[in-house]
């Protein structure tokens, strides 16, 4: 297996359909590299926030949009173009993938039904963490008013600040973590083997694992 793609015919067992399919993990990987450099700095400065914020989000939207598309076409059981399933999943958002997957799959919680209740909350957490990126995306002001004594500043040049930069990160570990319990319940054709090898591409967060010198 390369670092930025995987081999599902070696890793987890595919269906007839489809013996072997390489997915990119470009995107994923140099995000994670630019939120792991950014990690390194004492001192971030606002534009080192802003690369942050797109950055994580890019990782954890592509990651997820990724993951489920790997769950889909493994476990699909019917005979159809796998790059006409493809196509279909990828118009829907990574946040009602999510919500589709935790609602509608067959779990086996042997019995854990609070750490089930508690994941739960993984759904609010994916809004909340997509709020600086969707605000920076779209354009929204990063300005400040000057007025004599007071400086006033747009509610999204509020928002960057390290104190949200630690929040993004506590999100993101947060709902890996509860995607990663949900997978592991998850009644599917998925070898341990194969299930560890999915969470440990997509469902990873030991890139924000770094301490600034």
């Amino acid at each position: 297996m390369s670092s930025s793609s995987i081999n599902l015919e070696e890793s987890i067992g595919v269906s007839e359909s489809v013996s072997a399919r390489l997915e990119s993990g470009y995107l994923i990987i140099k995000n994670k590299e630019v939120c792991s450099s950014i990690l390194r700095l004492q001192n971030p400065s606002e534009n080192d926030l802003i690369d942050f914020f797109v950055s994580i989000h890019l990782v954890m939207e592509i990651s997820l949009n990724t993951f489920f598309r790997m769950v889909s076409l493994t476990e699909m059981q019917k005979r159809v173009d796998p790059l006409a399933v493809i196509k279909n999943l990828d118009g829907i958002n990574f946040i009602d993938k999510t919500i589709l997957f935790i609602y509608n799959s067959h779990f086996n919680f042997n019995g854990d039904l609070d750490s089930a209740d508690r994941y739960h909350a993984v759904i609010g957490q994916l809004r909340q963490f997509s709020e600086p990126r969707n605000k920076l995306l779209h354009g929204h002001s990063i300005s400040t008013i000057f007025h004599q004594d007071t400086n006033r500043h747009s509610d999204t040049r509020n928002i960057i600040t390290r104190e949200r930069m630690n929040n993004q990160i506590r999100l993101y570990k947060s709902i890996m973590e509860g995607l990663k319990f949900y997978f592991d319940c998850l009644q599917s054709s998925f070898s341990d083997s194969g299930k560890n090898t999915i969470k440990m591409e997509y469902l990873d967060d030991a890139f924000l694992n770094i301490d600034s010198n």
